[in-house]
């Protein structure tokens, strides 16, 4: 019997723990690389579509490192992702309309 209290007790503090790493670390990490793929997807599709230039010449137009964003170009949709593919965004190229972010 004791042995299944202390279980519940290591159960009980590991939740406690891990929902206040979540709140006050993570939850901002994953807002952060949200905004920030879905920024960088519509960046790097306008240079790439409407500028017309290099997916590299592109990269050298942020400020911050972006160095964890993995950006794709398949010809129309252009993607960025971080933290191997868990958290993405894309943007879409419409000639004459430019590109645009794509909802899921």
């Amino acid at each position: 019997m004791k042995l299944v209290k202390a279980l519940l007790v290591v159960i009980a503090v590991t939740v406690v723990l891990g929902g206040l790493v979540w709140h006050f670390w993570l939850k901002g990490q994953v807002e952060f690389a949200e905004v920030s793929t879905a920024y960088g997807a519509k960046m790097v599709c306008s240079c790439l579509h409407v500028a017309e230039r290099g997916l590299e010449s592109c990269k050298t137009d942020f400020t911050s490192d972006v160095s964890a964003v993995t950006f794709t170009d398949d010809g129309q949709v252009t993607r960025a992702s971080v933290l191997g593919g868990l958290v993405k965004s894309e943007a879409r190229f419409d000639p004459g309309r430019g590109c645009t972010l794509v909802t899921s």
